[in-house]
């Protein structure tokens, strides 16, 4: 699907430079870019979530050491 996708001139330019700097398209670096980003997001997530499990079955432990 194609879209259009506005930046300000110093995105613009970090954009290009980037592009040029990998011999890639603007596009290829924008879509490069979205994938990293939702790695990373999906990361944090279970990152998260496995603090969240810890957390809550070693309360008594983490309680008896903040003390």
């Amino acid at each position: 699907m194609a879209m259009t996708l506005r930046l300000d001139e110093q995105h613009d330019a970090l954009l290009e430079a980037l592009a040029a700097r990998f011999g890639r398209s603007k596009t290829d670096v924008v879509q490069f870019a979205l994938d990293e980003l939702a790695v990373r997001a999906d990361k944090t997530e279970r990152t998260l979530a496995a603090f969240e499990r810890v957390r809550t079955r070693d309360r008594a432990l983490l309680d008896r050491l903040a003390r």
